[in-house]
């Protein structure tokens, strides 16, 4: 009877490398692993990433697109034509019209106290609400010595409305008048923005 050899720990056992028998196939490098099983899910998360920035810089643009069809400014010139400022429909009415002074002068208020009477009306040309914001200066014999700074506020299209207290900013300059003196109320910028 022939006994066959018995293998001796770690030689001739076909499990184990180096043994007898076809060797095992080598598996992938550590490197591969790592770069596999790393690499992609960047990437993955790189284009995701991107997909997400490209996707906020529209809606960005978006919503500043149409928050630009919200305002609209004008700066008044020197002879008292407007030049359009933020009005992006070139036969859009231009709304330095809409706004005007109606009253500058200085009067007795109560107590027999001077204060400037400086009214601004406004008139909404516009196809929804808008709120307007006047700007300008109060001028004594061309020198100037306050500012203006009235609002009409969420006037209809078609609506009208009078700032009957425009100057409370200019106190000092009816204080201060003299009979002689030349007063002159002017607006340098109107803006308005819709609902």
């Amino acid at each position: 009877m022939s006994t066959q050899p018995q293998p001796q720990s770690g030689h001739g056992n076909p499990q184990q490398p180096g043994g007898y028998g076809p060797q095992p196939k080598q598996g992938m490098s550590t490197g591969l692993k790592v770069a596999l099983g790393c690499g992609i899910p960047a990437v993955l998360g790189l284009v995701l990433l991107g997909g997400c920035g490209l996707l906020f810089t529209k809606a960005a643009s978006d919503a500043g697109k149409e928050l630009d069809k919200n305002h609209d400014s004008a700066a008044v010139a020197p002879g008292g034509t407007a030049r359009g400022g933020g009005s992006s429909k070139a036969d859009e009415r231009d709304i330095a019209k809409d706004v005007k002074v109606t009253s500058c002068k200085v009067k007795a208020g109560e107590y027999g106290i001077k204060e400037l009477d400086l009214k601004i009306e406004y008139i909404n040309s516009g196809d929804r609400r808008f709120t307007y914001l006047a700007e300008g200066e109060v001028t004594v014999n061309g020198e100037k010595k306050s500012d203006i700074l009235s609002t009409g506020q969420n006037l209809a299209p078609g609506q009208k409305y009078t700032d009957d207290n425009a100057g409370a900013l200019a106190y000092d300059v009816a204080k201060s008048a003299k009979s002689g003196d030349k007063i002159e109320c002017k607006l340098i910028k109107v803006s308005r923005n819709s609902y």
